[in-house]
């Protein structure tokens, strides 16, 4: 399986021919001559493990280790099937029947560890059963492994098929992203004046990331911060004079605005979670729920920070936080340029340097990291877990090659800060914070990538790369106490 959703989905599809072939087992049972209170117990033991798997332990699935409890679970059914039923007879449908699901959950390993054990369990029971073990053995193995066999090939086919064809769509999505933020940018390189040049940024951010509503603020002298630009989907824009107010946020305080000029990375609004933030007043008064306010850094200055916004509370996507905080990044030096009265050959030649230098300007300076399934290229912010491509904003891709500068090795935040955030305001901790859950829950997506950083309590954060082994000893013991 992929994913562990992949896995639940999988079981639930799986369920009615499990239900099937172990309901057909037990009649054929009964009209051999089976003890009917035995099969009795089978068919409650039976079902009363199949609610509890489907309705308690399935929606909690989190690691990979849950497959191989319900593997041990099925065996206990297994061995006492063979036990009540005898041998030869019906109950080698069912090992026959769990070698091929776990074929289908696991491939030729699933396969292979669940038809060993199933012949295990199945002889077993049978000659408790008072079977003879030779005619056990005749019709037990070959059926048994036959299933497996074919069912791990097959599924093995359909990982191969699934994985090229998600490869493909990985990277068909990528141009796809990459040609709307471009597109996104050129508009703002041809604008005449900062007024059409903002006018230009608020559009494209509604294109590229289909929020209802996008509100810029640029920098008002210190730490003040001035509405520009107010566009909403339906059509209508307003200048400063609208209901918002023209200085309603600043870059001082405990403002949304304050913190992600201050963190230099964007913020969730109003969705709840530790990495959100409270949506403004202002923009509750609108009507808005839920959005992303994102800082226009440019350098070490922040010249500004832009609110998507959304009217529903549950619409808002990582995807959406992801590409407001790309496309801010990238936009920024833009806007800036007009700000500052830059003429329009620097401006061209901004737009082409983006074109051509891609999304990073630090990557020219930091190598590759390439580890047992970890690569980072900081060239072009891309990153893959085990092979799998995981899409990062520049602020989750610093954190991530920070850590995996130094794997297996504990860095206390201190240090994470300055590596990941260079000069960090004060509030680097909650920089950290707000982008380490981002980071994690898009990691969790990938193979194996769910446990990738870990958490030191008391001591930092580490990055252990998916295909390690072992550890130091003082390390190995730090994980399993905060376990």
């Amino acid at each position: 399986m992929d994913t562990h959703a992949e896995f639940r989905n999988s079981e639930r599809e799986t369920l009615a021919i499990r239900l099937a072939v172990v309901a057909g087992a037990l009649l054929f049972g009964l009209v051999t001559g089976a003890d009917l209170i035995g099969v009795a117990v089978l068919a409650v033991a039976f079902a009363s493990y199949t609610v509890v798997l489907q309705f308690i332990l399935l929606p909690r699935f989190r690691s990979d280790r849950w497959i191989y409890g319900m593997m041990g679970a099925d065996l206990l059914f297994t061995g006492g099937a063979a036990a009540i039923l005898g041998l030869p007879g019906p109950a080698i449908a069912i090992p026959a029947l769990f070698a091929a699901q776990y074929a289908l959950f696991l491939g030729y390993r699933g396969a292979a560890i669940s038809a060993i054990l199933g012949i295990t369990a199945t002889l077993g029971g049978g000659i408790i059963a008072g079977g003879v073990a030779l005619d056990a053995i005749s019709a037990t193995v070959p059926v048994i492994s036959g299933a497996a066999a074919l069912s791990g090939y097959i599924a093995s086919s359909r990982f191969s098929e699934r994985s090229a064809r998600r490869e493909a769509q990985r990277g068909n999505d990528s141009d796809a992203r990459a040609a709307r933020l471009l597109d996104g940018l050129r508009p703002i390189s041809f604008a005449n004046d900062e007024t059409t040049a903002l006018e230009a940024f608020a559009r494209s951010i509604l294109t590229i990331t289909g929020f209802d509503a996008v509100v810029v603020y640029t920098r008002s002298g210190g730490l003040g911060l001035q509405q520009r630009l107010l566009l909403k989907r339906d059509g209508e824009d307003d200048t400063a004079n609208d209901s918002t107010g023209a200085f309603e946020e600043s870059m001082h305080g405990e403002s949304a605005a304050a913190r992600a000029a201050a963190q230099g990375v964007a913020l969730s609004l109003g969705i709840g979670g530790p990495a959100s933030e409270g949506m403004p007043g202002w923009a509750t008064r609108m009507g808005y729920a839920s959005g992303v306010v994102a800082p226009m850094v440019v350098g070490h200055i922040t010249a500004g920070v832009a609110f998507g916004l959304c009217r529903d509370e549950n619409s808002l996507t990582l995807e959406q936080i992801d590409q407001m905080e790309r496309f801010v990044s990238l936009s920024a030096r833009l806007v800036a340029a007009h700000n500052s009265g830059t003429q329009s050959a620097a401006r061209n030649r901004l737009s082409l340097e983006l074109d051509a230098a891609g999304r990073t300007e630090l990557g020219e300076f930091r190598p590759i990291i390439k580890m047992d399934g970890l690569t980072l290229d900081p060239a072009t912010d891309r990153s893959s877990v085990v092979g799998v491509p995981v899409s990062l904003s520049r602020s989750e891709f610093d954190l991530l090659y920070a850590l995996a500068a130094t794997p297996g090795q504990v860095m206390d935040p201190a240090s994470l800060i300055e590596s990941a955030f260079g000069d960090a305001p004060d509030d680097g901790q909650r920089a950290v914070d707000t982008t380490l859950y981002r980071l994690r829950r898009k990691l969790s997506r990938a193979p194996e990538g769910e446990d990738l950083i870990r958490t030191i309590r008391g001591k930092g954060y580490l990055l252990m790369p998916p295909s390690a082994e072992k550890v130091s000893e003082d390390i190995s013991n730090a994980v399993a106490a905060e376990r």
